[in-house]
């Protein structure tokens, strides 16, 4: 079974247990920007509100190991590694999407363009990744404590483990500790707004 039919696998299975939406509507489930978002999000988080959220992310780092690939300066294994990496970023976008479908709500849409800096040679792909996987990693671990149905944090957690994993090979391709502390830091909704909301253009 491939990562994306797993993660699905468990995403499928809580939508059959439990519904989502308790409380919810159409209107502040259906969020289409990290603005609109933000707002639900300070009315109380659901467990759809919290898979957009996710979705939201995965946008982001699905396209970024794409424009980091197409710069074709990647090579060896800096190449193998992010076309792996970029391959379970998309897994996830799938996973979240078909996630989000089967509870009723609208998936929030990648961007058209996002905010990246230049991508001008190996150090500047590699250090904005470890950033980016550095805000994945504080993300899904900052929202797991909101997440209700246990199904559903079962199956963030898988992807946390293989953001976690993305994070020490950038490390190890860095050359700076693979596992620089003994425990990570989670980061609140906001922190994650206000470090992401520059490349999403927001």
């Amino acid at each position: 079974m491939s990562m994306y039919d797993k993660v699905f696998e468990l995403l499928d299975f809580a939508h059959s247990r439990q519904n989502l939406v308790q409380g919810s509507t159409a209107g502040n489930i259906a969020m289409t920007n990290t603005a609109g978002l933000a707002k639900a999000l300070a009315q109380g988080l659901t467990d759809v509100d919290i898979l957009q959220f996710a979705l939201t992310l995965e946008h982001l780092e699905a396209r970024m190991y794409k424009d980091m690939l197409a710069t074709n300066i990647l090579t060896g294994k800096d190449l193998t590694y992010f076309q792996n990496f970029g391959a379970a970023e998309a897994a996830h976008v799938d996973a979240l999407t078909k996630a989000l479908s089967a509870a009723g709500a609208q998936p929030v849409q990648a961007k058209a363009s996002y905010n990246f800096p230049a991508f001008n040679n190996r150090g500047d792909i590699l250090n904005f990744a470890k950033t980016a996987e550095d805000i994945g990693v504080g993300a899904y671990q900052g929202a797991a404590a909101a997440i209700s149905n246990k199904a559903y944090l079962a199956a963030a957690g898988s992807i946390l483990q293989i953001e976690a994993r993305h994070a020490t090979v950038i490390n190890i391709l860095i050359g700076t500790a693979p596992v620089p502390a003994a425990f990570t830091s989670s980061l609140t909704v906001q922190q994650v707004l206000d470090k992401v909301n520059p490349i999403l253009g927001s």
